[in-house]
């Protein structure tokens, strides 16, 4: 039996970006687990909302600030792709 699966580039990408969210959530749950017993911190304000520090809502906050983040380089590394692609294609 052969194995057919190829490592694609966009496949790794998206593999690396899954880890980084989710070791961001991990390190998110032990701040929120640690940080109302050492710093004596209940509750953090974000943008004029206020979150109660817990290892869920820390993990939450993690996921969702690096997800945005990846995604943002992500659709910029994209968008200046199919720009030097186009204008590649133009001088040849």
């Amino acid at each position: 039996m052969s194995d057919d699966r190829r490592l694609t580039g966009r496949g790794v990408v998206a593999s690396l970006g899954l880890a980084l969210v989710a070791a961001t959530a991990a390190f998110g749950a032990i701040l929120g687990a640690t940080l109302p017993t050492h710093m004596d911190v209940t509750e953090i304000t974000l943008l004029a909302i206020t979150v109660p520090v817990s290892p869920l809502t820390l993990a939450i906050y993690g996921a969702v600030a690096m997800g945005a983040g990846l995604v943002a380089a992500g659709l910029v590394v994209h968008a200046v792709s199919r720009r030097v692609d186009r204008h590649d294609e133009g001088a040849a």
